[in-house]
């Protein structure tokens, strides 16, 4: 399914198309070996429209009848996604996994990066969501600061990366044989390229300030919370003030009224969005991280050898 997913993910690639291709993985559960097993896949149209849902729909019923008819795999076990430095974590990557789990508690998300693989590095990662984050997504869809702390929910644990092992049948191997006999004329001394580090520089950038985004609304809410308190108590205190002063002069102060009533405290602001870009931003930094250690050791490599 790798050299699948590689394959159709690379020549949307080429064509420069549509950077971002998805589809539906088809395989099975290895009961025995507490292994998922992921055999064949196949596209879907890239589209949020009513009239593309339909057609995939559709597709996908079509593709299930094909394949059980030809004794292949056709339970589905999760779906895959093609992304360009890491930028799949987002509310809608979330829901696709939530929806997945829900019908499956071993489906998984299995994300291709066409960029880095072009770059010599098969980047092909499987996730799913955390125990803990999908419980509280199923109860809540936005998570606030007490949730999160409750349920010791952080960017770390948000997901939780599944080990992919690549596994290729005889012909595949064959194949690969055969390759290896052709002369390659890829330089192994090749730099990493500026402009891959300087996209991930201004991905990481934009993450922050996503973050500082985040922030100001937190600050914002904070600010409302205690101006919430402090009107409320001078409310309170201006109350009392007049009970007392009707007491002195003999008059029935009116009935106690319900302060939380009157003083609404102000909506919370949710934390997953901010969740969201933190796990992003680490993403980010792990990747320049091996990118640009990558690049040292070759750089070291080669002044050894000219010296």
């Amino acid at each position: 399914s790798s050299g699948i997913n590689a394959e159709y993910g690379q020549d949307e690639l080429d064509k420069q198309l549509d950077p971002h291709v998805s589809g539906v993985l088809l395989g099975l559960i290895n009961e025995s070996r507490r292994v998922l097993e992921v055999t064949h896949c196949f596209p879907l149209m890239n589209s949020d429209t009513d009239e593309s849902m339909e057609i995939n729909r559709e597709h996908m019923l079509e593709m299930e009848r094909s394949l059980r008819s030809v004794n292949i795999d056709y339970q589905q076990v999760g779906f895959y996604q093609s992304t360009y430095l890491n930028t799949h974590c987002d509310r809608n990557f979330l829901d696709s996994v939530f929806d997945y789990l829900e019908e499956m508690n071993e489906a998984i998300a299995i994300i291709y990066d066409p960029l880095k693989t072009k770059l010599g590095h098969l980047s092909l990662r499987a996730f799913k969501l955390s125990g803990p984050a999908f419980r509280q997504y199923k109860t809540e869809k936005d998570f606030t600061a007490e949730m999160l702390r409750d349920k010791f929910i952080s960017y770390e644990n948000l997901f939780q990366e599944i080990p992919v092992v690549v596994k290729n049948s005889s012909l595949t191997n064959v194949l690969l044989c055969e390759l290896d006999s052709v002369q390659d004329t890829t330089s192994f001394f090749t730099l990493p390229t500026s402009s891959y580090l300087e996209k991930s520089m201004q991905l990481l950038l934009g993450g922050l300030d996503e973050i500082n985004q985040d922030l100001l609304k937190i600050n914002k809410f904070q600010k409302a919370v205690y101006k919430k308190q402090t009107d409320m108590m001078k409310y309170i205190q201006d109350r009392k003030e007049e009970n007392d002063r009707m007491l002195r002069e003999g008059l029935k102060p009116p009935p106690e009224e319900d302060v939380n009533e009157l003083f609404k405290d102000p909506p919370p602001v949710g934390r997953l969005e901010s969740l969201l870009s933190a796990n992003r931003i680490s993403s980010h930094c792990d990747m320049i991280e091996e990118h640009v250690k990558s690049g040292i050791g070759k750089l070291y490599l080669a002044d050894s050898f000219m010296s």
